[in-house]
C-alpha cells in the first residue's frame, strides 16, 4: 500500500513515533530521579545503569536497522517494535526485581530502537525534513507537560509502577496508529525514485554524528539528575514539582523558534554555538543555591538542546541524501545518552551533584570541536556537497 510521507496520516504517524521513541529522553528526571532513586532506593549509579541498559539496546537496533532501513518496511517494523516496547514497560510495573527491571529495559529498548530509526529515515525522506522534525519536536514538549507535569505529580501519589504504564501506554497507542498509517519512504517526492546511494559517508557527516553524540551524551548527563541537583541544594519537594512543570511548558517553544528562525539563521552558527551554551546553562543549574538561578537554567538547557538538534537533522538530511545519517539519528541520540545516566549517576555518587556542570563544559568543548571540524571541512569541499539553508 503507498502511503505518502507527506500527508496528513504520514506526518501523525511519524511525529508520534518521534515523541514515543523519545519519551524515555523527556522522563529522565521522574525516571531516574524520582521513581529508581527516590523511590525504589537504588544508588544513582545503579539508577543510571538501568536506564543506560535500555538505551544502549535502542542504540544496539538503531545500528543494524538504519543501514537497511531502505529495504526494510516500516508499515510492519514499527508497530512491531513499538509493541514490543509496550509489553516491556508494562512488565516493568510489576517487578522491583533489578535483574528483571535489566532484562525488560534491554527488550524494551530494542524496541524502541527499531520504531524510532525507522521513523527518522522517512522524515528524512520528507520534501521539509527541518520542519517536519520541529514539529515533532513540538509536539513531543507538549507531551513533556503531561510527564514533568502531571505524571511526576500521579508517580509522586501513587508509585513507581504508574511512570512504567504511562510508558507502555503511549508505546501501544504508537503502535496502533503505526499499523494503520505509517506511511512508504519512497513515495511523495519525486527525489526518492532516485536510487539509494551506498557509497562511503563523507568525513563531514561522521564529524556531526560524533559530535551530535557528545551534545547528546552532555544533555543526558544532566538531565536525568535535575530533580536530584535541586533536592542536594535543599529545594522542597513542591519547588521541584513546579520546575518539572516549568520545564515542559518553557519547552513548548524550540519547535516553534526552529521554525521560524529556519531561513533566518545559519545551522553552522547553531551547531558550533548550541552545545557551547547549553554547558553554560548546566554549570549555573549545579552551582547554585538560589531558586530561581537553578530553575532557569533547568528549564533553558533543554531549549537550547531542542533547537540545536532540530538544525543538525536538517543538516545532515542535507549533508546526506541517502538518508543514512538521519536514519542513524537514534544511534546518535542513545549513544550519548545511554552512556550519559551511567555516567551522571558514577559523578554524583563519588563526587557529588555540583560536579556534573564541570564535567559538561570538558564534554561540550570536545562537541565543540567536532562541529567545527564540520563547518571547516565543508567549506573546503567545492563539489557534491547540498548547501545547507
Amino acid at each position: 500500500m503507498n502511503r505518502p510521507v507527506d500527508s496528513l496520516k504520514g506526518w501523525i504517524s511519524l511525529v508520534l513515533c518521534h515523541c514515543s521513541g523519545l519519551i524515555d529522553l523527556v522522563a529522565m528526571p521522574v525516571w531516574i530521579g524520582i521513581v529508581l532513586i527516590g523511590m525504589y532506593g537504588l544508588s544513582p549509579q545503579s539508577a543510571g545503569a538501568l536506564v543506560s541498559c535500555f538505551l544502549g539496546a535502542a542504540v544496539i537496533s538503531s545500528a543494524i536497522v538504519s543501514p537497511r532501513a531502505d529495504r526494510i518496511r516500516g508499515a510492519r517494523a514499527v508497530p512491531l517494535g513499538y509493541g514490543v516496547a509496550a509489553a516491556a514497560f508494562i512488565a516493568m510495573a510489576t517487578t522491583r526485581d533489578y535483574n528483571a527491571m535489566i532484562l525488560l529495559h534491554l527488550v524494551g529498548g530494542l524496541g524502541v530502537g527499531v520504531g524510532l530509526s525507522m521513523a527518522h529515515a522517512t522524515m528524512g525522506a520528507s520534501s521539509n525534513p527541518h520542519r517536519l522534525i520541529a514539529v515533532a519536536f513540538l509536539a513531543l514538549t507538549m507531551v513533556s507537560l503531561g510527564f514533568l507535569g502531571g505524571v511526576s505529580k500521579l508517580v509522586v501519589a501513587y508509585g513507581g509502577p504508574v511512570l512504567f504504564l504511562a510508558l507502555g501506554c503511549i508505546m501501544l497507542v504508537t503502535a496502533l496508529f503505526a499499523l494503520i498509517g505509517f506511511p512508504s519512504r519512497r513515495s511523495g517526492a519525486s527525489h526518492l525514485d532516485a536510487p539509494v546511494q551506498h557509497g562511503k559517508l563523507r568525513r563531514v557527516v561522521w564529524f556531526a554524528m560524533i559530535g551530535t553524540s557528545f551534545a547528546l551524551l552532555n544533555h543526558s548527563m544532566m538531565f536525568g539528575f535535575v530533580e536530584r541537583v535541586g533536592d542536594a541544594h535543599g529545594f522542597s519537594r513542591a519547588q521541584l514539582m513546579n520546575t518539572m512543570l516549568a520545564i515542559g511548558l518553557v519547552n513548548l517553544s524550540p519547535g516553534i523558534l526552529a521554525t521560524f528562525f529556519e531561513k533566518k539563521i545559519s545551522p553552522k552558527v547553531v551547531i558550533v554555538f548550541g552545545p557551547a551554551l547549553h554547558a553554560m546553562l548546566c554549570l549555573m543549574l549545579t552551582q547554585t543555591t538560589v531558586f530561581g538561578v537553578y530553575t532557569v537554567g533547568a528549564c533553558l538547557f533543554p531549549v537550547v538542546m531542542t533547537f540545536t538538534h532540530t538544525f543538525i537533522f536538517a543538516y545532515l538530511a542535507r549533508l546526506d541524501p541517502s538518508g543514512r545519517a538521519v536514519a542513524a539519528t537514534p544511534v546518535m541520540l542513545m549513544t550519548g545518552s545511554a552512556i550519559g545516566p551511567f555516567l551522571g549517576g558514577a559523578v554524583a555518587q563519588h563526587f557529588g551533584y555540583e560536579s556534573l556542570g564541570w564535567v559538561v563544559v570538558a564534554l561540550a568543548a570536545v562537541s565543540v570541536g567536532f562541529f567545527l571540524a564540520v563547518v571547516r571541512g565543508e567549506s573546503r569541499e567545492t563539489s557534491g556537497v547540498p548547501k545547507a539553508a
